[in-house]
């Protein structure tokens, strides 16, 4: 066998081994998006935790650790996803874009928001003695949401649909599709919340009263953005074979 011939497949196979590393990761974080609602959802099932009307708010009940743990892996993980390299000029990257969105979920995760009912459960929290004010603390928590949202909903829309190739395969073509589909879906979430949380806030705190809107408003933002990385990821590929088969 001649080196070079070697030495080609040995960096096939090291590409080979990086792709797979990366698909884990991108499951993995997919995984716990999806997982999050859920979990919270299980603990008002099955062990009599108040419904919140945010899943912020459930920082202040007894699944505070399952709020925290899973929006710091999510937030850890997206720090260390490097994605694909960059061509020259580019703006929005891979690793850019994940390193906001990981560094904003450590912020929502980190800075509780603003417990409105005096009776609410407080856990004592760091940040509690750095930031002494409530409306601080409140907007670092509201501004980390909002651009930890957006910066997926650019993953999904702009990233996620890029291709080395001139004309993609069908089967890229219904994965770009998808992946739009829950860029948009993130986008119209965080767009309701941001009208029904600051411009018509009686409608909002209503609905809240009524049915928990920004609980799953947020859900299916959270839904959307792990399904994305979820297919992203390769899982299920031999199931889904409409979005993972052969061009």
């Amino acid at each position: 066998m001649k080196p070079q011939e070697m030495s080609r497949r040995q960096l096939e196979r090291t590409a080979s081994h990086h792709e797979e590393a990366m698909n884990r990761l991108r499951r993995s974080i997919g995984l716990i998006g999806v997982g999050l609602p859920i979990l919270l959802l299980a603990g008002v099932a099955l062990f009599g935790v108040a419904m919140q009307d945010s899943i912020s708010e459930f920082f202040f009940t007894p699944m505070r650790e399952v709020f925290v743990l899973t929006l710091t892996g999510i937030g850890v993980f997206l720090i260390n996803y490097y994605g694909h390299d960059p061509e020259r000029g580019d703006l929005l990257t891979d690793w850019r874009v994940s390193t906001t969105a990981g560094v904003t979920a450590l912020g929502v995760a980190l800075i509780p928001t603003f417990c409105g009912p005096e009776a609410c459960y407080r856990p004592l929290s760091l940040l509690d003695g750095l930031i002494s004010s409530d409306m601080l603390q409140s907007a670092l928590h509201f501004g980390s949401a909002g651009l930890f949202l957006t910066a997926l909903a650019v993953m999904c829309l702009k990233l996620f649909t890029k291709t080395d190739r001139a004309s993609p395969g069908r089967h890229k073509l219904r994965r770009n599709r998808l992946y739009r589909a829950c860029g948009w879906t993130i986008v119209a979430m965080v767009a309701g919340l941001f009208v029904f949380k600051l411009l018509l806030r009686d409608i909002g705190r209503s609905w809240d009263a009524a049915w928990h809107f920004t609980f799953w408003a947020e859900s299916v933002a959270v839904w959307a953005f792990g399904i994305a990385w979820l297919v992203k990821g390769e899982a299920m590929a031999r199931t889904l074979t409409f979005l993972h088969g052969r061009d």
